[in-house]
């Protein structure tokens, strides 16, 4: 009997007149694109978005087949800046993960902060943690202890500009720069002040445009379009 995997639907799209195109998380093969045939028939109830599931994947292509989906749990009821930020999170995966490679700690982490969302934890704080760690698993981590430009320590009284392909660079104190104790903080700290989450919330911002080049993230858009 072939083992399930647990799973999440990052996007679903109808396809033809009754399959639809899926783009999974999965704990055990990371991220996986497939086709539920037959997952629009009245019968069924296609699973929800942020809902655990086990799956049964056949296929060895870059499109692997659904034969089976089972609800794991109920779906989570986000609403507000929650649901914007599930959005959020869903497309930063479909865009940025490879596809069947295993992620450990990522299905886990995702699968954390969905639930934290839900319960009504703090936005930004979480999206921010799971950023750094979407980062680090796609080998763009962050230390924000390295000043690139010296290849020595980051001084707490200096100000730094950061470069998403190099790091942190001494700048003179303005605007776009960011305090070295702010940055040391970020590094040494697992509570995040008000004005570390706004700084991390930048330093996040400019490595992922990087990585996602000139498409706009959708999800932003949206959110944007609704305040």
């Amino acid at each position: 009997m072939t083992a399930l995997l647990h799973a999440y639907f990052l996007h679903t799209r109808p396809y033809r007149e009754s399959s639809v195109l899926v783009d999974l998380l999965t704990a055990e093969a990371g991220r996986v694109g497939g086709i539920w045939r037959g997952g629009r028939r009245a019968k069924r109830s296609i699973p929800q978005l942020f809902q655990p599931l086990l799956v049964d994947l056949q296929g060895s292509g870059e499109l692997k087949t659904l034969r089976q989906v089972e609800p794991a749990g109920p779906a989570l009821m986000l609403a507000g800046p929650a649901l914007f930020s599930g959005f959020y999170l869903n497309e930063l995966l479909s865009r940025l993960l490879p596809r069947d490679e295993v992620q450990y700690g990522l299905f886990a982490g995702y699968a954390q902060i969905l639930g934290e969302l839900a319960e009504g934890a703090s936005v930004e704080s979480r999206l921010r943690y799971f950023e750094r760690q979407l980062l680090d698993v796609l080998g763009y981590g962050i230390d924000f202890t390295h000043d690139a430009g010296t290849d020595g320590m980051i001084v707490e009284g200096s100000h730094y500009d950061f470069h998403p392909e190099r790091g942190f660079v001494r700048a003179s104190p303005g605007a776009s720069a960011f305090p070295g104790a702010v940055l040391l903080g970020l590094a040494t700290s697992e509570a995040l002040s008000s004005e570390g989450l706004q700084v991390l919330k930048q330093v996040h911002r400019r490595a992922l445009a990087r990585l996602l080049g000139n498409k706009p993230l959708k999800s932003r858009e949206l959110f944007l379009a609704l305040r």
